[in-house]
């Protein structure tokens, strides 16, 4: 496919390297097998969605810079078993099993069953990928191999399950994007010598494992007094704000923190009351609230850098 190989050369020429057996790997399959959304904005080095709930959750394969970063980083050869926390859709799990090959094996865990039934019908004919649904991954799955090399989880966790580190082996690593789920650090987890060392692979910003987490929720009482203050801040530093005008945003920030109790409609009911004082910062606070997005495989991107976001809201 031209489109993917001029894509790939993209994300070579901006500095990050492409394995061949990944360029190979992603030149032979097709995207439209793993989602039946639009997916042009892959080529535009976009993550592309694979699934959405009724509540607005969404799913999604990530950037494909984001996946030659991670494909790099697992040091895939032939033989090879892996284990994919988080499906992706299955198209990260199809690539996997390429490169390890027919001698390897992927196993893929997910805790939405939807999930793992349009990553069934997407992985229809791979005989080596297993996928399986579990309840949380916290719990090792039953009859999951005892001893893992290589760990690949695609969403953020705090930190990694205890019974995935317990089994990683010598010389065996998992990576994970390591935070809360607005941010993390990309991190690569090593065994050496009955310890795990950890490498920072860089900011990423990754959507949680569970696609119901990823359910837009209402800002809380606290959360939106953290957000004022930051706003407060800002508008101080950059002098885009009287003196009168920030000391009421500070008291609608301590007001909000006396509401941390509050229930929904008064918070909402609060927060129109007091409309008037966020308006004319209303560009300002979207501005600081939405990183740049990184696609160093974008056919139109400048040399700006930011976060590697692997997951979007549409």
């Amino acid at each position: 496919m031209e489109e993917m190989r001029a894509l790939l050369d993209r994300i070579s020429n901006s500095g990050i390297e492409v394995p061949q057996p990944v360029r190979k790997a992603m030149c032979d399959l097709h995207l439209e097998q793993f989602t039946t959304y639009d997916f042009d904005g892959f080529f535009h080095d976009r993550p592309v969605v694979f699934m959405e709930t009724e509540n607005g959750g969404v799913k999604t394969i990530s950037a494909p810079h984001m996946i030659v970063t991670l494909l790099n980083h697992l040091e895939l050869k032939e033989g090879h078993e892996v284990l994919v926390v988080g499906s992706k859709g299955g198209y990260i799990a199809a690539l996997i099993a390429t490169i390890v090959g027919e001698q390897g094996r992927v196993i893929v865990i997910d805790p939405s069953e939807e999930i793992i039934r349009h990553t069934a019908n997407a992985l229809n004919g791979w005989p080596t990928i297993n996928l399986r649904h579990v309840e949380s991954i916290d719990v090792a799955p039953i009859e999951l191999p005892g001893d893992l090399s290589r760990i690949l989880i695609t969403g953020s966790v705090l930190s990694v399950p205890t019974w995935m580190e317990e089994r990683i082996v010598e010389g065996g690593f998992v990576i994970a994007p390591i935070g809360d789920h607005h941010h993390q650090e990309l991190m690569k987890s090593e065994r050496q010598f009955d310890a795990l060392h950890p490498t920072s692979l860089g900011p990423v910003s990754f959507g949680p494992v569970d696609i119901v987490e990823s359910e837009p929720q209402p800002l809380t009482a606290l959360e939106i007094a953290d957000l004022i203050e930051t706003l407060i801040e800002t508008c101080h530093e950059m002098d885009l704000c009287g003196a009168d005008e920030l000391q009421q945003l500070g008291t609608i920030a301590d007001e909000l923190r006396a509401m941390m109790d509050a229930d929904e409609g008064d918070l909402e009911e609060y927060i129109t009351a007091n409309m008037q004082h966020f308006v004319q910062l209303w560009p300002m606070i979207q501005l600081m609230f939405a990183p740049t997005l990184a696609r160093p495989g974008d056919i139109d991107r400048d040399d700006s850098t930011g976060y590697h976001f692997d997951e979007f809201t549409p």
